[in-house]
């Protein structure tokens, strides 16, 4: 029976980085949360690939609103309108 999942396997990998670059992760090492170079890396790889996804959706959503007609963008008002009076009115209750 297999006790691990796919997700806490980890492969192993081999980067290069700056003599400086590893100097700074060596410093964030005294940190409590900090226990390994892997660890700072993965989550710093993490937070980056977070934030890129972030950037997709805004982009995403701009283009959307960029396409959308005059007609739509109106209707697009009415509602954000609506939506804010039932946000208030439940803030109020």
């Amino acid at each position: 029976m297999r006790t691990h999942s796919l997700r806490s396997r980890k492969a192993k990998i081999t980067v290069t980085l700056s003599n400086e670059l590893v100097h700074q992760i060596d410093k964030l090492l005294d940190s409590p949360e900090a226990s390994s170079r892997s660890q700072l890396v993965e989550e710093a790889v993490r937070r980056w690939l977070r934030e890129q996804a972030k950037k997709e959706l805004d982009r995403q959503t701009e283009e959307y609103y960029l396409s959308l007609s005059k007609a739509e963008l109106n209707e697009d008002r009415q509602w954000t309108k609506i939506a804010r009076r039932s946000a208030k009115c439940l803030r109020n209750k």
